[in-house]
């Protein structure tokens, strides 16, 4: 395929779109744009990433590598000394596929990538930084024209339907005037550039679902923002076919409703990997209302350390010594304290001279667990005995039953061989997948004991493996059962996108171009 200047593909990315969302609604909304890639294209299952989250997903999307080589596990990193840092995706370490056609001079829009949050220095770019921070423009040309439809990136509410301060009803309706703010500011752009690349990238569909896939009137909510999508992925195809160019939708991955939380760190107490400080599980057993009120006290402070919703955190832009002395004086003034049943856990809560495993960071149906050893602090396990316990804690996982008696774990992974002895980041040594409907739950603990709860609202709803890959193209025949035969991953998108515009794909060669 040559490397022809005039080229032009469109790519849609929604965040967190499951396919049976598409296919059970595709009649009963208006879904056109969707319609369209069915009848003349291809939709299909795209698999994630592990753990299929947001931030490790659309980088791998972006660079066709696995997070081990572009360097984001999922929205936090573990620290040395267990602490949790804010990651987001530094092109520096794998380029995106907009800066690899840019240096052939293609030219490319691209508005709101999750993940990034800085602008790019080519100027073959226009860019909107994405989600999670405020957006950033490429130009005070390209921030007119927000400007002038009120456009200031996805509506920051989360919070907000934390609090119940705004229904989940007016929550959609906010989302869905955000996609269309971003849809009128992407055609405008389109319509006044000569762009061989536009990716346009919508991620208020997962928050949405987050907080609703398991109440009885989800679709209420969920729906009306696939259908404002598909308005603008019409409009692209109209254009697309005027051009004679291709059209491509891609999700990070996909979504279910939640029925039940697992909790993994209950259990890894239990299985007796992880030990509370000693007076962390006096304030379990003796909860007096001094207690309570200092356990409510601490976790005044951790919620006001940190940024509502999933924004940065204030306390990752500390130093290191603040970070450290921020955790000293919690540690030391307000542990041992527990209020009601269930407790958020933090690292401070853990006797880690006599914890050999912990569970952090993934907070969906697929956990990671960390073995204590010596990247950390106070590692517990030598590297001799790590090998035999690794095995140990899989077998383990492997046996542990529902409410009815039934597996939970459907896969378990040795992280080793995912991560592939990455220097990036401090990496998971085990992943473990639940059934359908479950989530394993890293923050939390029960004082009676219980490892099963009900989801809390921001996790009504949760992720699943598979997203939607989509393509229909007006120019080169795309063979459309050939590629319902492939086994389709996120990694396989960069490759797609570096060979539809005839150059050489700079990614990991297991996974090359869909078509």
């Amino acid at each position: 395929m040559p490397a022809e200047k005039d080229k032009k593909l469109y790519i849609i990315g929604i965040d967190s779109a499951p396919l049976w969302i598409i296919r059970n609604y595709l009649k009963k909304a208006d879904l056109e744009g969707f319609s369209e890639i069915i009848k003349q294209g291809v939709l299909t299952d795209l698999e994630s990433t592990m753990p299929p989250m947001t931030g490790p997903s659309w980088p791998s999307i972006y660079t066709g590598f696995r997070p081990g080589e572009h360097g984001v596990p999922e929205f936090l990193k573990m620290e040395p000394d267990y602490t949790r840092s804010v990651v987001y995706y530094d092109p520096g370490i794998k380029p995106p596929f907009w800066e690899s056609i840019a240096q052939k001079g293609f030219r490319s829009l691209v508005i709101t990538p999750a993940m990034l949050v800085r602008t790019p220095a080519n100027k073959n770019i226009d860019m909107i930084t994405g989600f999670p921070l405020p957006p950033k423009f490429s130009s005070n040309s390209i921030k007119e024209i927000a400007d002038a439809h009120d456009f200031k990136g996805e509506p920051e509410i989360e919070a907000q339907m934390k609090n119940s301060e705004i229904s989940k009803e007016e929550a959609s309706s906010i989302y869905k005037e955000g996609i269309r703010k971003r849809a009128e500011v992407s055609k405008d752009l389109i319509d006044a550039n000569d762009y061989n690349l536009s990716f346009i990238c919508f991620t208020e569909t997962d928050r949405m679902q987050h907080f609703s896939l398991n109440k009885g009137n989800w679709a209420e909510c969920v729906i009306p923002l696939y259908e404002e999508i598909s308005k603008f992925l019409k409009w692209t195809e109209r254009r697309a076919k005027k051009e004679g160019a291709a059209v491509i939708v891609v999700s990070d991955h996909g979504a279910q409703p939640i029925k039940k939380m697992f909790l993994m760190n209950g259990w890894l107490m239990k299985a007796g990997y992880s030990k509370f400080k000693k007076e962390v599980e006096e304030g379990f057993n003796k909860a007096s209302s001094n207690l309570a009120l200092k356990y409510d006290l601490r976790e005044q402070i951790l919620r006001t350390i940190h940024r509502s919703g999933s924004r940065k955190a204030v306390y990752d832009k500390l130093p290191r010594f603040g970070k450290r002395m921020a955790r000293a004086i919690l540690a030391n003034t307000l542990s041992g304290a527990s209020s009601g049943n269930y407790n958020r856990i933090h690292d401070f809560d853990y006797e880690m001279s006599k914890t050999k495993a912990f569970a952090n960071i993934a907070n969906c149906p697929v956990t990671t667990i960390y073995i204590n050893d010596g990247r950390f602090t106070h590692g517990s396990v030598k590297a001799a005995e790590k090998p035999a316990l690794k095995k140990r804690i899989m077998r383990d996982l492997m046996s542990i039953k529902d409410q009815k008696g039934k597996p939970l774990i459907t896969n378990v992974w040795d992280a080793d061989e995912y991560y592939e002895g990455t220097k990036l980041f401090i990496a998971p040594d085990i992943m473990a997948q639940a059934k359908d409907g479950y989530l394993l739950e890293s923050f939390g603990f029960l004082k009676d004991g219980n490892l099963f709860m009900e989801p809390e609202m921001p996790k009504s709803g949760d992720h699943l493996r598979n997203g939607i890959f989509g393509a229909v193209s007006y120019n080169n025949k795309i063979d459309c059962g050939k590629i319902h035969k492939k086994k389709l991953y996120v990694y396989n998108v960069q490759p797609t996108v570096m060979h539809y515009f005839g150059l050489a794909p700079k990614n990991d060669k297991r996974y090359g171009p869909i078509f």
